[in-house]
């Protein structure tokens, strides 16, 4: 399913409601960061082009009712407490099997957005009478890609393996994110300091995974302000929602920095679906942060397979289009024993990624806040980059990007 450059491919283009009216830019002019000169010449193309990219980004391939927790979880959930783990995990396998397979997006690769922002700037070096430009580098410093790592704590075996983690991703120069679920059992707030004094970051995994937060209006407006209370109180400004579950408008309600709810494909949530983005983009006033690479849950406990079979593979098809790999990795999977040999399999790989951002959800958030601010500018053949945290930001050639090659 792929995307032309006219908005009548849409049978129903996502609208943008007033809630999700963002601070940031999510046309394709900002997304490249083109030349300021070039911008009168595209007007025509840059507010099609942002109605374009959010069919995908907010999930506007989607029906209504698809875009919001199923129904059918109120029921799972008034009796998942009552299954013990495994059988729950059986259980899930064998729903998963039995749900109809979606043709769109593709898993665990979908290139349709990436495709479009190719076409739009074809089109665009076309309509300016050019075979290459200047644009601002997607990732400071001159990385060609980035590297985020997170995990969701889902119980207090998780929160014991925590430490083990840390110590493995510290061996080969990671820092990662862990969202906690600030209700469902007692978090070790002396460990959580621990691991922040070594440079790892944490954020809120909501309250609880019992699926009432977006579950109605009535749910959201009682747990909203004690959730946001619990971030204030422990300086968590990051949030991704339990189980995925997610509301779009709703999330753009919290008053969190960034958001991590969404995937770029996943057809094997409670709620599927996927932004088909590689990249950051703008919710609101939030970041969206998708996570790019397969849950080890889906892999281990849904599909069956070794996982690393699938991140090796995904993980080099993303560096390899200079986008974002931002894994979701839970210790109480892949804590110990044989998937943690996995995991760092997985870091070894990544580290070898020797041109990646690695960074910390915290810092591609304010990162993509900047760069959507910077202005470039060219006098002969010498870019120039104003704007906020520009000192970071390195003017490329688009033929040097490995997303247009």
């Amino acid at each position: 399913m792929a995307l032309t450059a006219s908005i009548d491919v849409l049978e129903s283009p996502v609208q943008a409601p007033s809630a999700l009216v963002s601070c940031g830019s999510n046309d394709a002019f900002s997304f490249w960061k083109l030349p300021q000169d070039c911008k009168a010449s595209l007007d025509l193309t840059i507010a099609e082009s942002r109605v374009l990219a959010e069919h995908y980004l907010l999930e506007g391939y989607l029906a209504r009712e698809d875009r919001q927790p199923p129904s059918r979880m109120q029921a799972y959930y008034r009796i998942k407490n009552l299954i013990p783990a495994a059988v729950r995990h059986r259980l899930n396998s064998a729903a998963i099997k039995m749900r109809a397979k979606r043709e769109f997006p593709r898993w665990p690769c979908e290139s349709a957005l990436i495709d479009y922002w190719r076409d739009w700037l074809r089109m665009s070096l076309h309509t300016l009478e050019k075979t290459d430009a200047w644009h601002i580098g997607f990732w400071p410093d001159g990385m060609k890609s980035c590297i985020v790592l997170t995990h969701d704590v889902e119980g207090p075996l998780g929160m014991s393996r925590m430490e083990q983690m840390a110590d493995l991703e510290e061996r080969y120069n990671f820092r990662s994110s862990w969202n906690l679920p600030l209700a469902q059992y007692q978090i070790d707030w002396n460990l959580v300091d621990r691991l922040r004094n070594r440079g790892f970051e944490f954020g809120a995994h909501g309250l609880s995974h019992d699926g009432r937060l977006f579950r109605s209006e009535n749910d959201f407006s009682e747990l909203a302000p004690m959730l946001q209370e619990r971030a204030r109180t422990h300086s968590l400004k990051g949030f991704r929602a339990p189980s995925t579950l997610r509301r779009a408008e709703w999330i753009t309600r919290l008053s969190f920095d960034f958001d991590c709810s969404f995937s770029d494909s996943d057809p094997y949530e409670p709620q599927p679906g996927g932004t088909c983005s590689l990249f950051p983009f703008f919710l609101a006033h939030l970041v969206e942060l998708p996570y790019t690479m397969p849950q080890d849950h889906t892999l281990i406990h849904l599909l069956h397979r070794s996982p690393m079979q699938i991140w090796g593979m995904k993980a080099k098809w993303i560096e390899s289009l200079g986008g974002m790999i931002l894994t979701l990795v839970h210790p109480d999977y892949c804590g110990s024993g044989h998937y943690l040999d996995e995991y760092e399999t997985l870091l070894k790989q990544l580290n070898d990624y020797q041109s990646a951002w690695r960074a910390l959800p915290s810092e591609v958030s304010a990162w993509w806040r900047c760069r959507d601010q910077m202005k470039l500018t060219v006098r002969g053949d010498f870019p120039s980059i104003e704007g906020p945290g520009s000192a970071r930001a390195v003017a490329r050639m688009l033929s040097s990007e490995p997303l247009v090659r």
